[in-house]
């Protein structure tokens, strides 16, 4: 008979995954801004890109200077310390395989929860995707970061919404790169966007940052924030998927959903300060 998995509190993690199971996952538009997510997105015919492919090596571990021991390497844009690219497959399975039969208590509302091994994927360099917030929330906290909240740390959880697509939004500001306008990228003729599926991370569609790649398009991120609707609580994914139309996403991109929310076209990466 197997045993039941001891909980480990956020505090104590060494590894960990949450299967979120609290509510029904309804994503919806933010009124007057992103495109519709509705799981069934077009395309992987990414533009060829000139920017410069400099996003840090990772044999090893990284070298940039960016808090973390697991996933991919950070790149600084500004106070913050962002992934490069979205968390993969690959740096997933590590996680799972690390942990297997751990539960872990990342905070509320997510439930505590057993790991769970990742089953066969097509191709491992791929953005790790049909992931739920409570799962994000757990890898990065196992990699020694978070999900992208505040500049300088914390979560966004009681700011105004319109403060996650401030320079105040950690994500955001490693999006445009510090600047005013919402769609700086060094080469958007690289965009993962109106598309059919996901591709790898590579030398196109350049952040705001050198070596910041996939910000807009490819898929939609998890960021740090929650609050209370008639459906329960409520997060944000931002960015945009490969299924979004070319020219109207940008970094101000934003969709809602539950915290259960996953699809293969939302995937996450970490920050940290």
């Amino acid at each position: 008979m197997r045993r039941a998995p001891a909980i480990v509190s956020a505090v104590a993690l060494a590894a960990v995954l949450v299967r979120c199971s609290s509510f029904e996952g309804v994503p919806g538009n933010v009124a007057g801004d992103a495109s519709e997510l509705d799981g069934a997105s077009a395309g992987d015919e990414a533009a060829s890109s000139d920017a410069p492919a400099d996003a840090p090596l990772e044999a090893g571990r990284c070298d940039s200077g960016c808090p973390g021991t697991g996933g991919p390497c950070g790149v600084r844009a500004g106070p913050t310390c962002i992934d490069a690219r979205e968390v993969t497959v690959a740096d997933y399975r590590v996680f799972t395989e690390s942990v297997q039969g751990t539960s872990i208590d990342v905070g509320a509302p997510c439930d505590p929860v057993t790991v769970d091994l990742v089953g066969a994927r097509p191709d491992d360099s791929l953005p790790m995707t049909d992931v739920s917030f409570c799962e994000a929330r757990a890898f990065c906290a196992w990699a020694g970061k978070s999900l992208c909240g505040k500049v300088g740390g914390g979560s966004l959880s009681g700011e105004p919404l319109y403060v996650v697509t401030s320079q105040q939004g950690a994500w955001f500001n490693a999006c445009t790169g510090g600047t005013s306008s919402d769609h700086p990228l060094l080469s958007d003729g690289g965009c993962q966007l109106g598309g059919t599926s996901p591709r790898a991370a590579g030398p196109g569609c350049q952040g705001g940052v050198p070596g910041l790649v996939d910000m807009v398009g490819n898929v939609w991120e998890w960021i740090e924030r929650v609050e209370e609707n008639d459906a329960g609580p409520m997060t944000y994914l931002i960015g945009g998927g490969y299924g979004n139309e070319p020219g109207a996403t940008t970094c101000r991109s934003l969709l809602y959903a539950t915290f259960p929310f996953r699809s293969h076209d939302v995937g996450f990466r970490c920050c940290s300060p």
